[in-house]
């Protein structure tokens, strides 16, 4: 089956799944939510997950997999910011070359989504290969293979060697009060009658 940009909606419209008020409204819903067709389908719902899931499953373009005991590299969970990958509800699961290219399968809900698969491929250099997994398995794969967030910024500890204030003082042995440009700056400044002799010698020596 050929996949045009009219992306899940109009297929499932098209396979008589959902009718066009149901579409327009899971559209207008995501227009203003955000988020993907097929989720706005289910929440209002019109179909559930698993309806949508077979229907794609069926289109041979697409393979589905299940996520539960995969183990995926590392790595792979570099190639895109955290923060992106859960916006998305993507997860890259594996890497291979063949030739010269790279090729990077990635779960997602909808492997129909054409921009979805542009911009992975943008981001990562790699050609997408997109296979099919259920938004929960693949919020939990994320939450099991995501690197833990660094904690937030604290404030030193009791007793530890450098305060705050230590690390903004300047050490007074670094001071620049021998640098002849300063001496020229006092003698200007003097020249001028804007220092006395007392601040003068505050200046150099206190």
């Amino acid at each position: 089956m050929q996949i045009k940009a009219n992306r899940l909606g109009e297929m499932l419209l098209e396979a008589g799944l959902i009718d066009r008020f149901q579409l327009d409204s899971a559209l207008s819903m995501q227009r203003n939510l955000g988020g993907r067709i097929g989720s706005a389908l289910v929440k209002l719902g019109y179909l559930p997950e698993d309806t949508i899931m077979e229907f794609l499953e069926s289109q041979a373009k697409f393979a589905r997999i299940s996520l539960s005991d995969m183990a995926i590299p590392p790595e792979l969970m570099t190639l895109i910011p955290a923060s992106r990958l859960l916006h998305l509800l993507v997860i890259p699961i594996e890497m291979r070359r063949q030739g010269k290219e790279k090729i990077l399968r990635v779960a997602m809900t909808d492997p129909t989504n054409l921009k979805l698969i542009d911009d992975l491929q943008f981001a990562t250099g790699c050609r997408v290969l997109p296979v099919l997994a259920s938004e929960g398995e693949i919020r939990l794969a994320l939450k099991k293979h995501l690197p833990p967030e660094p904690p937030p910024d604290q404030s030193p500890a009791a007793g530890s060697d450098k305060s705050f204030m230590d690390y903004n003082m300047v050490s007074v042995d670094e001071s620049p009060l021998n640098d002849p440009r300063l001496d020229r700056l006092i003698e200007v400044l003097k020249e001028k009658g804007l220092l006395s002799a007392l601040d003068i010698e505050r200046i150099k020596f206190n």
